[in-house]
């Protein structure tokens, strides 16, 4: 691999990083032509330029990363977030929404229950963080007609979370069969 691909600068930011962050889709797939590994180089804070992308809400470029190199959705930031963390952290709910249903494609759903260091899972973010209030119909359906509720009960029970479910439950959530 080209040395410069893979240096950081001096605010810890790869070309990749970069690219990713802007919203320079052309950038990053000439760049995973090179190497696909740089999707994993770690930036400041030990970001990737996935999270960078995830927290700017750059769709098309989370969607190219993911195409080309999907083992890294697991990788944490140095305060233990996932992409689910930095997305719900930053309003990104589109990149969450995709990085679930990726989840989902690989068997990793269990991510749902990583903690960060504060000891925050990036579901109880997504419920707690305000976001329900502002920003949120708890009771809105998804493409296969369910709800928050009926999603998170059609949850294994190792991956639904009581605590979960109960926030849901104080915000008015029903189940699609009883609207």
């Amino acid at each position: 691999m080209p040395g410069f691909a893979c240096e950081l600068n001096q605010d810890g930011f790869s070309p990749m990083h970069l690219a990713a962050a802007n919203r320079y889709l052309e950038i990053v797939r000439e760049l995973l032509k090179i190497d696909c590994n740089l999707c994993r180089l770690k930036g400041r804070e030990r970001r990737t330029p996935l999270h960078f992308a995830v927290v700017k809400g750059r769709v098309e470029i989370i969607n190219e990363l993911l195409s080309s190199c999907s083992e890294f959705v697991e990788d944490v930031t140095i305060g233990g977030e996932t992409v689910l963390h930095l997305a719900v952290m930053n309003y990104q709910f589109e990149a969450f929404e995709i990085m679930f249903e990726k989840l989902k494609q690989l068997n990793r759903e269990t991510l749902l229950n990583s903690k960060d260091e504060q000891g925050n899972m990036a579901i109880e973010l997504l419920l707690c963080n305000d976001f329900l209030s502002r920003a949120v119909e708890v009771n809105a359906m998804n493409s296969s007609n369910l709800t928050a509720l009926d999603f998170l009960q059609g949850l294994p029970r190792e991956i639904s979370s009581g605590q979960i479910e109960t926030m849901l439950l104080l915000a008015d959530a029903i189940l699609a069969y009883a609207a």
